[in-house]
């Protein structure tokens, strides 16, 4: 993929659309990059770091195993899907522990008061008696 495109920027003869479509790419990155949603970038970046995994996974696994491409890509998807799937279900068990701690705060606290009475500091001291 690289090697491509590598070898796009380094070969003599472009066409107009060839000009054309890298001048547009690069002029709308770099509006992105003087504007003020440049976080945007992260993303793109992102985006194409999570593709090269991806690729990097898929070419050791048609190094390593005998299944066809379009099965290497599906592992590889599936395999770069697991550190997400991890971390989502670390989330969801530890915000399931955290939700029950707070129901329990939550539930003392109610206790604590009772309704309709007056909630005063320690050192309230009534103007009339």
């Amino acid at each position: 993929m690289l090697i491509t495109l590598f070898s796009t920027f380094a070969s003599e003869t472009w066409s107009v659309g060839a000009i054309l479509g890298t001048g547009i790419l690069m002029g709308l990155v770099l509006a992105l990059v003087l504007s003020s949603q440049r976080w945007l970038l992260w993303y793109l970046l992102g985006g194409m770091g999570y593709w090269l995994a991806v690729e990097t996974i898929h070419s050791l696994l048609s190094y390593w195993s005998l299944l066809s491409e379009w099965h290497n890509y599906v592992a590889a998807i599936g395999i770069s899907w697991l550190p997400l799937s991890a971390w989502v279900l670390y989330r969801a068990l530890r915000y399931e522990d955290l939700s029950r701690t707070v129901h329990k705060q939550r539930k003392l606290q109610a206790a604590r008061y009772i309704e309709h009475t007056p909630v005063y500091d320690d050192d309230y001291q009534p103007r009339f008696q």
